[in-house]
């Protein structure tokens, strides 16, 4: 069975076949020490029966120099070997969650736009297209481009 945990400063050191996966954006260790820091309780890691790592999300919940505070995913990723098992989708769910009970009035990431399992699985979750940013990627010798995905937290209307 599939258990589901808030990531540790130790997972840091045992993720990293799930970090060089040609579909994961490489960040550095400091990115990741960071989110840890300053976003507790928005990371969490899947692990399989005998403690290998199925995958992980690193999310932010973002309320200065925005007009909307929203939950952003910095980083999701999933081994190939657990792909399309749910594992994507509950760490998701997890996050938005999260970011609903932080107040967010969305949820938001950012894809390139050649991954189109990924764009399937957001749209499925309610996700939708926002915005496209040309060059986000930059790759050699090819910058790629990337979309924002958002999904929006619904709230009761305010009568006044």
């Amino acid at each position: 069975m599939t258990s589901f945990r808030e990531m540790r400063f130790d997972d840091l050191f045992k993720i990293n076949s799930l970090v060089f996966d040609a579909f994961t954006e490489v960040y550095s260790l400091t990115f990741f020490v960071k989110h840890l820091l300053e976003f507790p309780g928005l990371s969490q890691i899947a692990e399989a029966p005998g403690g290998k790592r199925m995958g992980y999300i690193f999310g932010q919940f973002l309320t200065k120099k925005v007009k909307e505070p929203h939950g952003h995913v910095s980083a999701l990723t999933i081994s190939p070997d657990y792909r399309r098992l749910g594992v994507a989708t509950a760490l998701m769910d997890y996050f938005f969650m999260m970011s609903d009970l932080k107040g967010a009035s969305f949820v938001n990431l950012f894809m390139r736009t050649s991954n189109q399992a990924a764009y399937k699985l957001y749209s499925s979750m309610g996700y939708a297209h926002c915005q496209t940013f040309v060059d986000y990627y930059p790759d050699n010798p090819e910058p790629e481009d990337a979309y924002e995905m958002r999904r929006y937290i619904p709230r009761p209307m305010e009568v006044r």
